[in-house]
């Protein structure tokens, strides 16, 4: 949508195709993109990863004629000057018979209005708001960025409400904004996560004194109920993405069957005190004693696997991981310059290891690090292993890399292809994975415990869909300050 606004702006005339099922979605997109009355017309399908053979061409000559008149209709008035929606939010003013009622008629109005998420919410009074700031030293109209697929301007007092919404702590509210640099952090690949019709969902991940301070769990049932801190935070997270993103299930929020977890995503805080390693955010380039929160995009409902590690060695444990992850060899062969096809994208890993099998591991010699770089490893293909579609599609990749025609999700990236190309030669490995930095080893649960593997295909829209932000402006816990 914004390529299509770009061209109608560089006055070229553009008429867009929309798949039916996406109309809301796209008159969604004209309206943040100021170009409301942007002509659409509609085809009956939707094609992903398919040749152009099979499904495209007989679609765009099943629309053909309706393309052409829209392209020549003559310009109207309204389309000139289109009319832009301005919403200003003025503070609510609720009255019933009795506080419960009030409570009732909030939540419903609000949900009403698409400013909840479906569960009870507490009123952001402006006394709540004013107590929820309470735990940061920033200002309340710091802004911290865009947020898409709206656009709306997050700022800490945005961010303070929502907390409020959630039912959050002032001690919590620093890990929240800083979740929320991460993920309007011009790099991050927010647009994918939110508005795709694939399941994607995210993992925040704490690190730090301020983690045990406010009282996350990173143990037991770390991905579980019962706990306010890693609830809240999750859900205040989801609150922001929702009003100051504006995204809707079905309007631009195109998830298929929804996101997994999708009111508090998976939030949780790394097990620094079982862990055998320096903590995640050490590696990220913080010092131990800084708090720090991670977030990132991960696959949804078939993005996600447990593997129990009872009754097995760790080595096993570790062969069953590069087993999970070697059958994404497929990316090779299914690479076609052209089509844009998920099962094609490379992926990145986050690993959730229990303390047992990391203190194992650790014992083995592994480092943090070197345990990616091991599984990087062992995971790439040899040169003499590949058939003749797997080399043309790597072949195509590079190429497409360097005459920059790719999408972000199949590029790579100009420091990573020196190894790509001396792979592809006898003797070489190619790798399944872009870089070793693409799997993020954290460590959580209890012992015994289980093994969480996410993955998520690269960012199409921005460079990266992981980032690790400094929790700072903290007033009320003696970490974050």
């Amino acid at each position: 949508m914004s390529g299509t606004v770009r061209l109608e702006k560089l006055g070229i005339p553009v008429a867009l195709a929309v798949a039916k099922g996406f109309e809301h979605d796209a008159d969604s997109a004209c309206h943040v993109h100021g170009m409301p009355t942007l002509r659409q017309v509609l085809i009956p399908g939707y094609v992903w990863g398919r040749q152009p053979r099979e499904a495209k061409k007989p679609l765009a000559i099943s629309a053909f004629n309706d393309l052409v008149e829209a392209l020549i209709r003559p310009v109207t008035r309204d389309e000139m000057k289109p009319a832009q929606k301005k919403e200003v939010l003025k503070p609510v003013e609720i009255a019933a018979e009795s506080y419960e009622a009030v409570l009732e008629k909030c939540n419903q109005l609000f949900l009403d209005n698409r400013w909840g998420d479906g569960l009870p919410m507490v009123p952001p009074t402006g006394e709540r708001v004013k107590w929820m700031l309470s735990g940061t030293s920033r200002s309340a109209d710091e802004v911290i960025g865009k947020v898409v697929p709206g656009n709306g301007i997050a700022t800490i007092e945005k961010i303070a409400i929502n907390a409020v919404m959630a039912g959050a702590k002032p001690e919590y509210l620093p890990v929240i904004i800083a979740a929320m640099e991460g993920l309007t952090d011009e790099d991050y690949d927010l647009l994918h996560m939110q508005a795709s019709v694939g399941n994607f969902t995210l993992a925040i991940i704490v690190n730090g004194p301020i983690a045990k301070e406010i009282n996350m769990n990173s143990g037991h049932g770390f991905l579980g109920y019962g706990w306010r801190a890693n609830s809240t935070i999750g859900r205040a997270v989801r609150l922001c993405l929702l009003n100051v993103g504006h995204v809707w299930p079905g309007v631009n929020d195109m998830a298929n069957i929804g996101r997994p977890s999708p009111h508090i995503f998976f939030t949780y805080a790394e097990n620094e005190e079982l862990c055998p390693w320096p903590p995640y955010h050490v590696g990220q380039g913080f010092k131990q004693e800084d708090s720090c929160v991670t977030v990132s995009t991960v696959g949804g409902y078939v993005g996600s696997s447990v593997s129990s590690f009872t009754g097995r060695t760790v080595q096993e444990l570790l062969n069953g991981i590069i087993k999970s992850l070697s059958p994404y060899r497929r990316i090779f062969a299914l690479f076609k310059r052209g089509t844009h096809n998920p099962l094609a994208h490379p992926s990145k890993h986050v690993i959730t290891l229990h303390p047992q099998a990391a203190m194992e591991l650790h014992q083995l010699g592994f480092t943090r690090e070197g345990l990616g770089h091991y599984i990087y490893e062992r995971t790439s293909v040899p040169y003499e292993e590949l058939g003749p579609e797997e080399v043309h599609g790597i072949q195509e990749r590079i190429k497409g890399s360097i005459e920059g025609d790719l999408i972000l999700s199949d590029t790579i990236p100009p420091d990573r292809m020196p190894v790509f190309q001396e792979a592809l030669k006898p003797g070489g490995r190619v790798p399944v994975m872009i870089s070793p930095k693409d799997i993020h080893i954290v460590v959580a649960g209890g012992a015994p415990g289980s093994t969480l593997w996410m993955s998520y295909i690269k960012a199409p829209y921005k460079w990266t869909s992981h980032q690790t932000k400094l929790i700072r402006g903290a007033t009320l816990t003696k970490a974050g300050h």
